[in-house]
């Protein structure tokens, strides 16, 4: 639903990428509910753990049309096992995650951003009693 309201805002069309797990480290996407021919698309998940859900999403999005290099966007890059490898191969435009968790050094091209200041806001604007409904996609 956040992503939606953002993409609202931003007056961008949304795609779903509907997908079950096969495996621990196997995940196969099944349908896009949506068109994303001829677009450059922005993939967004809440963790990267071991990259195949955003493989399968990035590979499932480019077959039905998607232009190549997506960008990839998570809360938590984790980046366990094979992970750097299998993403690296996807030729992703952008790979960014935040710094939630420690990003291995093995995770090539990740763009690591703070999320230090959003926090540092939420923890004030709790301790001054002061509402939360206009940070980030929260409003």
């Amino acid at each position: 639903r956040c992503m939606v309201r953002a993409a609202d805002a931003a007056r961008l069309p949304v795609a779903v990428v509907r997908k079950s797990r096969v495996t621990g480290t196997s995940v196969r996407a099944e349908e896009v509910v949506g068109d994303v021919e001829g677009c450059q698309v922005v993939v967004v998940d809440d963790m990267i753990a071991t990259g195949a859900t955003i493989e399968a999403a990035v590979r499932l999005l480019e077959a039905q049309g998607a232009l190549p290099h997506a960008i990839v966007a998570a809360t938590h890059g984790l980046l366990v096992d094979l992970a750097p490898d299998r993403l690296d191969h996807l030729d992703l435009a952008r790979l960014l995650v935040t710094d939630t968790v420690p990003v291995p050094t093995a995770a090539r091209g990740v763009e690591v951003c703070s999320v230090a200041a959003l926090l540092s806001d939420v923890i004030g604007r709790l301790h001054r009693e002061e509402p939360l409904d206009d940070i980030g996609f929260l409003g």
